[in-house]
């Protein structure tokens, strides 16, 4: 087998262990720089698309992933961080950081075992299980946090996994450009409605007392 073709599946697993590492993470600056990373990862993992398929679409959406999602929507999350000192980690979240852990191995496994079951012969591509459980992983950060920049980060999350399972599944598609473009627009927007909304009701982004460390 041409080593080559091992890339993209290698970068999923790398993908697929961030999304495990968002779960872990209870502080507020790690998850954004983590979501950046991920980010970085679907950017490479087109790249590397249009490179060996001489693809330009793919090599226009890792651009706009990379600006977006890497650098665009991450700076203006730090700057909400550092401007309300948002810099601890969820209220009691230290108390439920193994519970996400445990949740978030369960859920891939269930996420693996159902695409196997229920859609591998339909996408049969090389590591096709890993968006749908990159997707699910997205769900389970929105259901489970309280936090909003946390939240953001899961909406990231789930951007990255539709984008991730459209680069794999979707190649050809004639309007999957347009889609990133409107899934990133909307992302930039709801991070300014959803932060200043929350600012103006608050005026925090947290509606109570941030934890403090212990220990």
């Amino acid at each position: 087998m041409d080593p080559a073709s091992d890339v993209v599946p290698l970068l999923g697993v790398g993908i697929l262990l961030t999304a495990l590492y968002l779960q872990s993470e209870s502080f507020v600056d790690p998850l954004v720089w983590g979501v950046a990373l991920q980010s970085a990862l679907i950017g490479m993992l087109l790249g590397w698309l249009a490179w060996t398929e001489h693809n330009l679409d793919f090599a226009v959406i890792a651009v706009l992933a990379v600006a977006i999602r890497v650098f665009l929507i991450p700076y203006v999350l730090r700057r909400q961080i550092h401007a309300f000192r948002w810099r601890a980690r969820e209220l009691r979240a230290s108390n439920r950081v193994t519970g996400h852990v445990l949740a978030a191995v369960a859920v891939a496994v269930i996420a693996w075992f159902v695409f196997q079951q229920a859609l591998a012969s339909s996408f049969p591509e090389l590591g096709g299980a890993l968006p749908f459980v990159l997707l699910v992983q997205g769900l389970l950060m929105l259901a489970t946090r309280s936090n909003t920049i946390v939240q953001v980060t899961g909406y990231l999350e789930e951007e990255n996994a539709i984008v991730y399972a459209g680069a794999l599944f979707a190649r050809g598609f004639p309007l999957f450009i347009e889609v990133v473009i409107f899934l990133d627009v909307l992302g930039v927007v709801l991070v300014g409605v959803i932060l200043s909304i929350q600012r103006d009701v608050t005026g925090t982004p947290e509606e109570r007392p941030i934890e403090e460390l212990t220990g």
